[in-house]
């Protein structure tokens, strides 16, 4: 309940504000519509009220139409339905407008009867426009369709008619409903045009009338000279009015004729010259002299003229010649080029007025004396070859009117100094070297000087002139320090102030002289002894000594400030210096601004050598290396037990204090360290550089023992039988077995032994029962069924012994059911015949054996 009622009283609220806000009047965004069956357009209503307030009402408003078979409305849009009118009504707060519609039939297409136009200046054209329905109708739509030309200057358009107003290019844009057509208008657009001449000459004010012949597209030519649009490149030359042309002074104008899009040019000459000529091509004036110039022309034809009151004349600098109608007046000392200009020529001539060619002056150099005066005289030589003197005329100055003055050629010395005096006159300048009381040299009496804090001493500076006088300066000169807080100076006295060094400069004219002055500075700083070769744990005191620039010495070793640069091999205090270790360092002494060194050597070698170079022992031997250090001083000892001792190879041999112990067989390297210095040597343990067997080849029997021994070269050429110790292998352990070298033959076969000591081998091929051949004492055998035979088998080995081999022998019988064999032993078992097949150490042979009943 209570929210309805807040509903409706806000509602009340608001009905009372719009009701005190009266309309005044509805706006529509059009009055009339123009649609095609099925097209809609969107209408919109605007109230506006009293207070002057607007709102877009287009939602609110009541849309009605009159006719809506033919036009119906909704909130505004209106949609075409057939071909007809009808006319909508808005209503607003009760103000109502209304929207006259029409509706036309949709154009499917429009045609035009003329695809392009070519028109004449001032021609017409009709053009007819139809139009297509969609209902398959058509009609002429000339006179209700649109037309507009993106050139209204070439032509116009009115309801089709097309007229030529100016020569061009146009397109006009044939607009009906929502459709739309072009179409290219050409007006008296020509193929070509072409002048009757291309190049024409005339004198001043003269005129010549030139025929402009355009060909059209049809092929007619026609002149259009007064119908063409005329420019110039150059109006004060030459200008063209409807084809007649005019030279207005002399020169080249280019002349373009325009007419629709095609142009032409002509070149026009107004007294055209061959060339122009002047009287002179140089003048020589005096300041203020006039002279003059004739130009002449040559025209084509021959003729000559005198043209100086007609060209254009110049001159390169006004201030010093100015020039009219050939008359040049000098005005002011210098050169000018004269330009006489008459058409598209120009020549010139130059103009020299009391320019020199040369200046000399009668002194390069002036030596003088302060307070001395002397006179220069200058002469001038110009271009005819005359000279004067023009000492009194020229511009005089000097660089440094401090040291000299000059006025009119005349020099003033005022002080020891070098200026320099400038003589300028016609744009050409001399120079000559004025020297002041300038010497040749200055020379002080000492140029180092050695003092002590408060002493001085007097310096006397002499000064030497071209004229051999020599006068002393020292108290004219200037005095400088470079640091007052060292040394002062005054007329050559100098003083020692504090400790240091400084330079005294001496200054006259423009010679200088520099004194170097010490007070109480130290010339020299000394250590003794000068080099130290110590061993571990000596201790040795130095003495340093200072020397200064008066040539005083004294003690300074407890003053000094003592470092070592490596306190681990030694150290300095006060001058006492210990041998911590092994090594070297740099000590150093200072004191004010000299530092000394020297260095130390402890347990140092110049030179580090063992007693071998190498070594090649066996194991369970040993070895000693001796080694010897020779220091800085040529001393030699023996530091074996000092050195420090390293094996590349653990593994193999280890050393202590130069006892070289093998560990097992192979290769390793020994190094000693001392001083510096290192010593390697290559050692060798049980290392064989060839192993041999006394056996190549064994041949034996199965039982017999062969014995065969091993012996080893190392690499030092020594020979040592290792059959004991080296490493034995059969390679057919059934057919036996070998021990340091002793074989026993086990079977028989072929087998190999082979023997290894220190990374060597040796192989030795064995031969076991080999036969060479076998055979039996009975080759063929008849028995009765149930008899026995004997047969013995009989081996002939490769060394030509024979042997019973029996018994040893494999036999075997072809059929058992006629023959068996065991041993030698032939049993007949059934009728018949049968093979008896004898195997020994790889050989065999048969018996034939026929059994009977």
């Amino acid at each position: 309940m209570v929210i309805i009622f807040i509903l409706a009283s806000q509602t009340l609220v608001s009905g009372i504000a719009l009701a005190a806000d009266e309309i005044s009047k509805l706006v529509m965004n059009k009055n009339e519509l123009s649609l095609q069956v099925g097209g809609t357009e969107k209408l919109t209503a605007t109230a506006i009220f009293v207070s002057g307030s607007t709102v877009d009402a287009t939602v609110k408003t009541d849309w009605n139409s009159g006719t809506p078979d033919v036009a119906s409305v909704y909130a505004g849009v209106v949609t075409a339905k057939k071909e007809g009118k009808a006319v909508i009504t808005a209503t607003y707060m009760g103000k109502t407008e209304i929207v006259n519609v029409t509706v036309s039939k949709k154009v499917k297409s429009l045609t035009k009867n003329k695809t392009s136009l070519d028109l004449r200046l001032n021609g017409t054209e009709q053009l007819v426009i139809t139009a297509y329905y969609d209902d398959g109708t058509s009609e002429d739509v000339t006179s209700k369709a649109d037309y507009t030309v993106d050139s209204s200057s070439i032509i116009t358009v009115t309801n089709g008619l097309v007229k030529g107003q100016n020569p061009g290019s146009a397109i006009i844009t044939i607009k009906y409903m929502n459709q739309s057509l072009t179409l290219p208008v050409d007006v008296e657009v020509v193929r070509r045009i072409d002048a009757e001449k291309s190049e024409i000459s005339l004198l001043v004010k003269g005129t010549e009338k030139i025929k402009l012949m355009a060909t059209y597209p049809d092929g007619t030519v026609a002149d259009v000279s007064e119908k063409a649009e005329w420019t110039t490149d150059k109006e004060n030359v030459a200008d063209a009015i409807k084809g007649t042309v005019t030279g207005y002074s002399a020169g080249t104008a280019s002349l373009t004729a325009k007419y629709g899009t095609k142009t032409t040019t002509i070149k026009v000459d107004v007294d055209s010259t061959l060339k122009l000529e002047l009287d002179k091509q140089s003048i020589l004036l005096k300041k203020n002299a006039t002279g003059t110039l004739k130009l002449t022309a040559t025209y084509a034809n021959g003729t000559k003229e005198d043209i100086s009151d007609r060209a254009e004349w110049t001159s390169s600098d006004a201030n010093i010649v100015q020039v009219t109608k050939g008359t040049v007046s000098a005005i002011a000392i210098g050169e000018a080029t004269i330009s006489a200009k008459y058409g598209e020529k120009v020549i010139t001539a130059n103009v020299d007025v009391e320019v020199p060619r040369r200046l000399v002056v009668n002194k390069d150099l002036l030596s003088m004396q302060t307070g001395q005066e002397q006179t220069l005289s200058l002469t001038a030589t110009y271009a005819d070859g005359t000279t004067s003197t023009v000492t009194d005329g020229v511009t005089w100055t000097v660089d440094d009117d401090s040291i000299a003055f000059v006025t009119k050629g005349k020099v003033t010395a005022y002080k020891p100094g070098i200026a320099t005096v400038t003589a300028t006159y016609g744009g050409k300048t001399t120079t000559t070297k004025v020297e002041v009381d300038i010497p040749t040299m200055i020379k002080p009496s000492k140029k180092i000087v050695n003092l002590q804090i408060g002493g001085s001493e007097q310096i006397v500076l002499t000064a030497y002139f071209k004229d051999g006088r020599e006068v002393d300066v020292s108290s004219k000169a200037e005095w400088t320090t470079s640091s007052k807080e060292v040394a002062e100076t005054r007329n050559g006295d100098i003083s020692g102030i504090a400790t240091g060094a400084a330079t005294i400069t001496a200054k006259y004219g423009t010679r200088t002289a520099a004194i170097q002055v010490s007070v109480g500075v130290l010339k020299s700083l000394t250590i003794s002894p000068e080099k130290l070769v110590m061993k571990k744990g000596d201790a040795v005191t130095l003495k340093a000594t200072a020397v200064y620039t008066d040539d005083s010495t004294k003690d300074v070793t407890s003053d000094v400030i003592w470092t070592s640069s490596n306190v681990k091999a030694a150290t300095v205090e006060a001058g006492k210096v210990k041998a911590v270790a092994s090594g070297e360092s740099t000590l150093s002494a200072q004191l004010d601004s000299k530092t000394i060194t020297l260095t130390v050597q402890v347990d140092m070698a110049n030179d580090l050598t063992a007693n071998v170079t190498n070594l090649v022992f066996d194991l369970n031997e040993t070895r000693s290396i001796v080694l010897t250090a020779v220091d800085s001083d040529g001393a030699s000892r023996t530091v074996t037990n000092e050195a420090e001792w390293k094996t590349s190879n653990s593994a193999i041999a280890t050393v202590t204090k130069g006892v070289v112990t093998p560990v097992s067989r192979g290769k390793t390297t020994i190094s000693a360290v001392y001083g510096g210095k290192t010593v390697t040597i290559p050692v060798e343990i049980g290392v064989i550089q060839a192993l041999v067997a006394d056996k190549t080849f064994i041949v034996t029997k199965s039982g017999d023992q062969v014995q065969v021994r091993l012996k080893a070269t190392l690499t030092d050429g020594t020979i040592k039988d290792v059959t004991e110790i080296a490493t034995w292998k059969v390679s057919a352990y059934k057919l036996g077995t070998v021990a340091n070298g002793l074989f026993t033959a086990t079977a028989s076969g072929k087998t190999t032994i082979t023997g290894s000591f220190g990374g060597k081998m040796v192989a030795i091929p064995i031969e076991i029962d080999s036969l060479k051949y076998l055979k039996t004492d009975i080759v063929k055998v008849e028995l009765q069924e149930g008899k026995t035979a004997k047969i013995e088998a009989i081996g002939t080995y490769t060394d030509g012994t024979e042997e019973d081999v029996t018994k040893p022998s494999l036999w075997t019988s072809s059929n058992i059911m006629i023959a068996d064999v065991k041993d030698g032993v032939i049993r007949a078992t059934g009728k018949g015949t049968a093979r008896i097949t004898v195997s020994y150490s790889n050989m065999r042979t048969t018996v034939q054996v026929t059994v009977t009943k």
